[in-house]
């Protein structure tokens, strides 16, 4: 399990619109047309195919939960989320200000409110090779002062 958290904690939200995903090593999105896209296609779930009842009804049926007709018993629903497979799907990033794409994998998280009906899509990208971790001595070690002594030695 702890296993799980580690790589969970890896997993960053891709915040610039403007940052390109690579899929499938064909498909290619900006991260603000997929977001969109995936709230299209979420919605079109929630509300288009299921025709067996008026959308109305739907709706409400799925706002509270009546547990039997014999109790009063009922759970008040909220929200509906979603989320891609733990492991995520293969892809690259390319960010805007980078020096080139990365490989790795992201997860999408869908959210909706039944009460307020606003939805929420977030992108998570971890990537295949962790961030270079930069020395708190690389700074030290560019300065003047540092390059005149290991020059005296």
């Amino acid at each position: 399990m702890s296993e799980n958290l580690e790589s969970n904690q890896r997993y960053e939200t891709l915040e610039g619109a403007d940052d390109v995903l690579l899929l499938n090593n064909k498909d290619t999105f900006t991260v603000g047309r997929f977001k969109e896209l995936v709230g299209i296609k979420f919605h079109e779930i929630l509300y288009l195919y299921a025709e067996s009842q008026p959308r109305r009804q739907r709706m409400t049926l799925m706002q509270s939960l009546s547990i039997s007709e014999e109790t009063s018993t009922v759970i008040r629903g909220g929200d509906i989320s979603w989320n891609s497979r733990q492991e995520g799907m293969f892809c690259q990033v390319l960010k805007i200000g980078s020096k080139g794409w990365e490989k790795g994998k992201i997860k999408i998280e869908f959210n909706h409110s039944l009460q307020s009906y606003q939805t929420q899509v977030c992108i998570k990208f971890c990537p295949d090779e962790p961030p270079e971790q930069k020395s708190p001595l690389d700074d030290i070690r560019q300065s003047e002062e540092y390059k005149k002594l290991s020059n005296n030695n």
